[in-house]
């Protein structure tokens, strides 16, 4: 018997909206002086992190939601 895993559409909404902050906050930080390029590295590898936590949902698209 096969268990089939259905996408977790409400984890993908929340993940969605955190990604879509990170994307906001890592363009402020390129155009803001203050920031050094480690920091800028540290908010990619944020991004990266959640979108990957967002491909294990089962949400095949940020659409889908």
């Amino acid at each position: 018997m096969h268990s089939v895993l259905r996408p977790n559409y409400r984890r993908a909404r929340a993940l969605a909206l955190e990604i879509e902050a990170a994307k906001v906050h890592l363009d402020e930080a390129r155009g803001d002086p203050s920031y050094s390029l480690d920091d800028i590295e540290d908010l990619k590898g944020e991004l990266h992190h959640l979108e990957r936590e967002f491909s294990r949902t089962g949400v095949t698209s940020e659409y889908d939601l």
